[in-house]
Order: structure tokens, then C-alpha cells, then sequence
């Protein structure tokens, strides 16, 4: 019997399907978002705020995004009417997380540990509403040291728009209260209000579902890498001697009789 349990154990193992995780880097977010790419939605920023991705902070590559000033949304996927996407059921849905890091020289007039914010986009029935992090009810404040990588976790609250933010719940929770509910999309900004001098950075969003992980990697475009000065004489050389070779082979004898 236990040889037949260990047996029977094993091919459950062998049986069950691999679970992907991809990761993809985005390079420039100053366009329209889609359903595979983000982008600023018009609008959504607020006069004098930037976000972009940059090699000021250098995080897992050459890069992350970066944010300064009041107010801006870096997102996938629309939520509005107008051009609208659908990434999927909410009950498909197990994690949203990030990285996170405040800058040393920022600034607010609300708290020194205020923290960037994450949010999935969604559809409950016709109604837009967003799951929204924000680590004032996750603990951070007071527990924050500036220019240092912070990661939040699947166990981490979302709060829900229109309802109480110390009221929170895991995005897996309220996927599972939340049944119909479709995914419009994800955001990473900061909130208003803030003042000019507010910055952070973000990187590493990640969308677990079911059917795997996606980690989007916000990093600067790789460049084409240009030879050095002894590399293009090496070069240079290398043809001169293939030339030559093949001049010596196109030659032809002629006898005269």
C-alpha cells in the first residue's frame, strides 16, 4: 500500500502543469497605454509632474521609474469608456506587487514616508473601481529609510475606491468577493496633493494569476554597442587580408604558343 501511495504521489507531480513567469521590460512610458503596453493616459498627470523611466536609479538592470511632482499615473491597459481594455477576470487574479523606493531629497506636506501607489483597474459590474496599495496602511510609516528598495507582498491590503482605506484586503480576498469583476489595467504614481518636490521610483510590477506571473521590469533601452578604435583596425586589417586572398585566386595564367 505504501509503495502504490508513493507511486500514485509521484505521477501527481509529474502530472501537474509547469506554471509560467515571464518578465517583460518597458523602455518608455510617454505614449497612450494599451491592453500590452504601458503609457500616460492624457490627462492623468498633473501640469509639472514626470514620469518616466530612467538610469538615475539603477535597479535589476539599467534603470526603474522614476517619479517627481504632484500626481502621475504610469499604466497598462485603460480603464475609461473610450478605448477600454479587458485583461482578464478578477478571480483569475492572485497578487499585485512592486518595488518601491523614496528618493533622499523628497518632499510633501503629508508625511516623510509617503509612498508611491499601486492599483488594478477594475470593472464591478458597470462600475470602474480601483484596488489601491498605499503603504500608509501597510505599515511603512515610521518603519522608512529613504534611497532604499522596499517590496510589498501578496499579503499585502488593497483598499477599495468608495470604501474605507483601513478596510483593506488582499487582492486575492477581494477577488474572491468581487465575482464578475473584470481587470481594466494597473497603475504605479503618487498621489495628489503631494507639492513639486515629492520623488520616487518603482519598478517590478508583477500580475500573479492562475495561469502564472508577469513582471513588468521598467529599464532603459539596451544600445548598440560601437567597436573600439583596435577593434575597427583589427577589422579593417581582416578585410585588407581577405582581399587580398581573393585577388590572388582570381588570377589567371595565360600561356602563349
Amino acid at each position: 500500500m505504501k509503495a502504490l501511495y508513493c507511486l500514485s504521489a509521484a505521477a501527481v507531480v509529474v502530472a501537474a502543469a509547469p506554471v509560467s513567469a515571464a518578465t517583460v521590460v518597458v523602455s518608455n512610458v510617454a505614449g497612450t497605454p494599451t491592453k500590452t503596453m504601458w503609457g500616460t493616459y492624457p490627462g492623468e498627470n498633473n501640469a509639472g509632474s514626470t514620469a518616466a523611466v530612467t538610469g538615475t536609479i539603477a535597479y535589476n538592470g539599467s534603470g526603474s521609474l522614476e517619479m517627481r511632482g504632484d500626481r502621475t499615473r504610469t499604466q497598462l491597459g485603460i480603464q475609461f469608456t473610450f478605448g477600454r481594455t479587458d485583461l482578464g477576470a478578477l478571480a483569475n487574479v492572485s497578487a499585485l506587487t512592486f518595488d518601491w523606493r523614496i528618493a533622499e531629497d523628497s518632499t510633501n506636506p503629508y508625511n516623510a514616508d509617503y509612498t508611491p501607489a499601486l492599483r488594478l483597474l477594475i470593472l464591478d459590474g458597470s462600475t470602474r473601481k480601483e484596488l489601491i496599495w498605499e503603504g500608509a496602511y501597510n505599515g511603512t510609516y515610521g518603519n522608512t529609510t529613504r534611497d532604499t528598495w522596499y517590496s510589498t507582498t501578496a499579503e499585502d491590503k488593497f483598499y477599495i475606491t468608495g470604501g474605507n482605506e483601513n478596510d483593506g484586503q488582499t487582492i486575492a480576498s477581494w477577488a474572491s468577493q468581487l465575482t464578475g469583476a473584470r481587470v481594466l489595467g494597473m497603475s504605479v504614481g503618487v498621489g495628489s496633493g503631494l507639492g513639486k518636490g515629492y520623488h520616487a521610483f518603482a519598478d517590478n510590477v508583477t500580475l500573479a494569476t492562475t495561469a502564472g506571473s508577469t513582471t513588468y521590469n521598467f529599464d532603459l533601452a539596451p544600445t548598440a554597442a560601437v567597436p573600439e578604435p583596435g577593434t575597427w583596425m583589427m577589422m579593417m586589417l581582416g578585410f585588407g587580408v581577405v582581399g587580398a586572398a581573393c585577388r590572388r585566386r582570381t588570377r589567371v595564367r595565360v600561356a602563349l604558343g
